[in-house]
């Protein structure tokens, strides 16, 4: 179908395109899809068909109330572009003409049962619709350059300008997002899983909030979603991260951990800019957190709104001093290669880029490996395990030596040798790993001890976890490495899906690419195309092998036996020479039971099946925040740092410090060897000195230490009795 300057009026469905193996050369320029009736449902509707383009069309309801779906689609691969009007390569901002979406219930509305094709919209406008783009397990989807002004309220449905539901591989860049008729939420990510995922270059103003990540989106090693150089002004509510307060809350939930890195890079701290709203009955307003803690990494630049100033006690913000790491918008958020019609892809430098990350995280990786426990996780485990009483203070020794590399595994192992490691030590061992510190599953190990810690202890604890440890740090090297790897990998993988001058050739370097790749859903990707092939076999023994490629968790391996249920469903049909519309009723009773058991990705591909067949409807979830599950728990925070205030060994003061530091100590009893030290947040000390008496108070001149968060520690008889954090200023 070719349609040029064409008009669509008034129909129920203006164009629907049924299953279609083929690639499709259908296209629809200067178009105009209108309706002013309540009767419209689609403007267009597409059920397994790629390859379909829409360029500079426009998708108008003007009826009162906003009604009907501009684009619906099923496992379908379709572009919808502006056009440039120069005609020149890559084309300058200006030149764009958009294409928009006009007061629809939903602009878009992609879904995917395991397709590998994916849509592509660029340069489009999309104003007071109720919902403007949604895409529910798909790859790769893409959504750059866009204007999304959000809609109306209907019923008690929160609009929204995109609702990414268990996908991952997007690519959401460059794109405004601003207040219509009604407070709405600009972007919501939902459940996009453990991938390194990016949301980058995107700007806010005046939304209730403006990106809202619910459930999980991390994986249990802390990569996962990342926020990164976006804009927000006068939002209520710049980032929110919500999680079910009944779920249990494992490591997966949350964002990713390291949100930007401690690299010398001015691209490595995160870039967002906020819109310091500040906080509302004490809410936090530029990063709310409900989730796993998270580290974040920004420009030390007081002249933007760099530095998060209203966040959760679960947000670590650290600045980035390393003398590279300046903000300078182009530098430290460089548009991403390819981006608003570019020169063509350069297939050998995404390779490169893919290598040389690699190779870099890789020797992090390296690093963290031998640091971390003393180079073996398994043998310090069962040192401490094994351990009896009369050696108590040499497994002491071991862990202190090896920190702040002690991993969580070895410090529950310690937690539960009660026999042999006492509270005080356990205190120690956790003050010298903030990262242990910031562990709720640590902090609860510690409640279930049989002779309690008293709470001044607890609290000495959670005090040293305001701290970015060294490990912690070197973690967000690796992250960043991830990351740069990752966005390499995704534009080779769209490169390949959407290669129009020799696709047989693209789909067997995208088989290549995926065969080589380490990661369960790299596998997954490669089953889907084996099966896109017709060889259906190939990609049944791609999901075999999986469980002796990896260590699966439970859960992992709850979630793998039903993909592979799925992939078995959809392999009778092909064989059957059936389409999904055509499953019989036991087939239909197949995918409802997938649907129903909630594991992953393989419930939503069968979920959107039903969809598609109209054997259900659907309202994707939006997670408000619980602002007073956040109130509660920092009341309990507050409550037990008291007692730290009550009952305290080391104070420093004032602080922030200037050239000098007062340094008072309240000994328990009269101490025979009493010194102080301070170290940097690198752990070398920078200044040693002698105390006495049981109680007393010294002055120390620091006027020479440079400006940053500095450590102070009190030992007795050498060994560590508290540390209390304190600022250097100019």
């Amino acid at each position: 179908i070719k349609a040029t300057d064409a008009i669509f009026k008034n129909n129920r469905i203006a164009v629907y395109f049924y299953d279609y193996e083929y690639y499709s050369h259908s296209g629809f320029i200067d178009c105009s899809f209108i309706s002013n009736n309540s009767d419209m449902d689609y403007f267009v509707k597409m059920k397994q068909v790629h390859g379909v383009g829409f360029s500079l069309c426009h998708f108008n309801n003007s009826y009162g109330t906003c009604n009907g779906t501009g684009i619906y689609s099923f496992n379908s691969g379709f572009t919808v572009h502006g056009r440039c009007v120069s005609g020149i390569n890559p084309c300058p901002d200006p030149d764009w003409e958009y294409g928009s979406f006009t007061n629809l219930y939903r602009g878009i509305y992609a879904t995917a049962g395991g397709s590998i094709y994916f849509p592509d919209v660029d340069h489009i406008s999309f104003s007071e619709n109720h919902r403007a783009v949604y895409f529910s397990a798909m790859e790769n989807g893409s959504v750059t350059n866009c204007n999304i002004i959000t809609g109306t309220l209907v019923g008690y449905n929160s609009p929204y300008g995109i609702y990414l539901d268990n996908s991952t591989g997007y690519k959401i860049e460059d794109n405004t997002f601003s207040q219509g008729s009604n407070l709405g939420i600009g972007i919501v990510v939902n459940n996009s899983g453990g991938e390194p995922n990016r949301i980058y270059r995107n700007y806010f103003e005046g939304l209730a909030f403006g990106i809202m990540a619910q459930q999980e989106n991390r994986a249990p090693d802390g990569t996962g979603l990342v926020l990164k150089c976006n804009e927000y002004i006068g939002n209520e509510y710049d980032q929110v991260v919500t999680w079910e307060a009944e779920g249990f809350m494992g490591k997966s939930a949350g964002i990713a951990e390291e949100q930007g890195a401690d690299l010398n890079a001015p691209d490595a701290p995160a870039g967002n800019r906020f819109s310091y709203t500040g906080p509302t009955l004490d809410d936090p307003t530029d990063i709310y957190n409900e989730a796993n803690d998270i580290f974040y990494y920004y420009h030390d630049d007081d002249d933007y709104p760099l530095e998060p100033k209203y966040y959760s006690a679960t947000i670590y913000p650290e600045p980035n001093n390393n003398p590279l790491a300046i903000w300078d918008p182009e530098e430290s958020c460089p548009p991403s290669d390819g981006g608003g019609g570019g020169t063509g892809p350069d297939i050998e430098g995404m390779k490169s880029a893919m290598a040389t990350s690699e190779l870099k995280a890789d020797s992090v990786q390296n690093i963290i490996n031998i640091l971390k426990d003393g180079g073996s996780t398994e043998e310090m485990k069962t040192e401490v395990d094994l351990s009896i009483p009369p050696e108590t203070y040499a497994v002491y020794n071991e862990l202190m030596n090896n920190s702040p590399y002690i991993s969580d595994t070895v410090m529950e192992a310690a937690i539960e040798k009660e026999n042999v490691l006492p509270n005080v030590m356990i205190r120690d061992v956790m003050v010298a790993n903030p990262h242990n510190a910031k562990d709720d599953a640590l902090m609860e190990k510690i409640e279930e001890r049989t002779n309690p810690m008293p709470d001044y202890m607890k609290a000495q604890i959670l005090q040293g976890s305001s701290l970015v440890s060294v490990y912690e740090k070197l973690q967000s090297k690796l992250a960043y490495y991830k990351q740069k790897r990752s966005i390499a990998f995704k534009s080779l993988i769209n490169h390949y899906i959407t290669d129009t001058v020799n696709p047989g050739g693209s789909i067997d370097s995208l088989i290549v690419l995926l065969q080589n790749e380490n990661s369960i859903n790299a596998k997954y990707r490669l089953a889907f195309i084996n099966g896109e092939q017709g060889v259906w076999s190939e990609g049944n023994a791609v999901l075999n092998n999986i469980p002796s490629q990896f260590e699966l968790t439970v859960s992992e391996a709850d979630a793998h036996s039903q993909f592979t249920n799925y992939y078995s469903l959809l392999t009778d049909l092909a064989q059957e020479g059936k389409v999904f519309a055509e499953a019989d009723s036991l087939k239909i009773e197949e995918l409802f039971e997938i649907e129903a058991m909630q594991t992953g990705k393989s419930s939503t591909y069968a979920r959107n099946i039903l969809l598609a067949l109209g054997e259900i409807s659907y309202d994707e979830p939006i997670l408000m925040p619980d602002f007073l599950k956040s109130a509660a728990a920092n009341n309990e925070y507050e409550e037990l740092m008291k007692t730290l205030e009550e009952h305290y060994f080391l104070k420093v003061f004032p602080n922030p410090a200037g050239d000098y530091l007062i340094v008072e100590h309240n000994l328990e009893t009269e101490p025979e060897n009493v010194y102080v030290e301070i170290h940097n947040t690198k752990g070398e000390i920078v200044k040693h000195t002698a105390v006495t008496g049981k109680q007393n108070q010294k002055t120390l001149n620091i006027k020479e230490l440079k400006p940053g968060i500095y450590i102070t520690t009190i030992y007795v008889n050498d060994k560590e009795v508290e540390s209390v954090k304190f600022t250097k200023v100019k």
